[in-house]
């Protein structure tokens, strides 16, 4: 039953062209931002410097994965999916969890994928030579980073399901990403909380003293995940499906 649950979200996930822009656009964002660093940049930069940058760049990445998994389960209620899937598959929890995992299967293939693009800029753009050494400690940072992606792709997962629209959990975690959670901690320390801002010392070199450090910061995004998840499991389990 799993089996099918999965080929039938592959197929669903493929079909529609949010899910596929935004996965488009979170491989690219960072390369891209990358890449036109060096455009008519006459000052060198370090191996290491241009690695913190595609690192750093990578949280901006998470906007893209915000619309993906809003558009992948806002699908389910915009297009009155849900009711249909249902019919087939009764099994509530089971079909939600199923969709999480493939979602999170396909989150770190696009970080990884990312990753390995910045570091084909940063060899074609600048004309580095990465060490083996170098290249390792990024790829360490970035998979430990792929644990605030995954969980961020979560709490706007869990947010879709418990407002039912895309649209609400969109806005509220891409204005976060891209400034509003940096405006309100400019104003009030407990802004540091927020999902994206608690974890942004795992995307930065040097660390900010001011933020959680990473581990906190992790502790905190999986509280949010937690909370978000209980509330969104129950609604789904026990909520009028229309």
């Amino acid at each position: 039953m799993i089996k099918n649950i999965l080929q039938s979200e592959i197929i669903k996930f493929f079909s529609y062209n949010w899910c596929l822009f935004g996965t488009i656009g979170t491989v690219l964002v960072a390369p891209l931002i990358l890449f036109f660093s060096g455009t008519g940049n006459s000052q060198s930069l370090m191996n290491n410097e241009i690695l913190s940058i595609s690192l750093r760049n990578l949280f901006l990445s998470q906007a893209g994965l915000v619309i993906i998994a809003a558009c992948f389960f806002g699908q389910e209620y915009s297009n009155s999916y849900l009711r249909t899937t249902l019919l087939t598959i009764p099994a509530r929890i089971k079909l939600i969890t199923t969709k999480i995992f493939l979602l999170t299967i396909i989150v770190w293939i696009i970080g990884f994928f990312s990753s390995l693009i910045c570091l084909g800029v940063g060899i074609i753009q600048f004309n580095s030579s990465f060490s083996l050494t170098l290249i390792l400690e990024f790829l360490i940072k970035v998979t430990i980073a792929m644990l605030s992606w995954t969980l961020i792709t979560w709490i706007t997962v869990f947010l879709t399901i418990i407002t039912k629209s895309q649209i609400l959990s969109i806005a509220m975690m891409f204005s976060l990403i891209l400034g509003l959670s940096q405006m309100l901690f400019a104003m009030t320390v407990f802004a540091k909380y927020l999902p994206d801002l608690a974890a942004m010392n795992l995307f930065f070199t040097p660390r900010t003293t001011s933020l959680l450090n990473g581990s906190q910061g992790l502790l905190v995004q999986i509280i949010w995940s937690l909370f978000l998840g209980l509330i969104s499991f129950g609604l789904i389990q026990y909520r009028d499906v229309r």
